[in-house]
């Protein structure tokens, strides 16, 4: 299964994930926002093939989720590389799971 997700949709006005969210939809949330996290750690000095340490969430698949981020104005990919299970996830720049430091982007490329 492919998903296709703009983290906004899960925060509320403060951009947390509230708490009154459903159960499902909570924990949708928080697994991509720790994909968004670990991926967006290691931007721009690493883009691919990034090792989050984050299992897989299909029931029954105890693979790893790996991540990759081309450009800091574009989605984080993810994948699973046991299951195949993937997505990408837009509107995470400025969360609080945001960690590209703009400092270290380069303008001049």
């Amino acid at each position: 299964m492919s998903y296709i997700t703009d983290l906004r949709h899960f925060l509320d006005e403060a951009g947390e994930i509230p708490s009154a969210l459903p159960k499902p939809a909570r924990e949708l949330a928080s697994f991509l926002a720790l994909i968004v996290d670990a991926v967006t750690i290691s931007f721009p000095e690493q883009k691919w093939s990034i090792e989050t340490g984050i299992r897989c969430r299909t029931p029954g698949c105890s693979g790893e989720t790996v991540g990759a981020l081309d450009s800091a104005d574009e989605p984080v990919h993810w994948y699973c590389l046991e299951c195949g299970e993937d997505g990408t996830i837009s509107g995470w720049r400025e969360s609080r799971w945001d960690n590209v430091d703009p400092r270290r982007l380069r303008t001049d490329v």
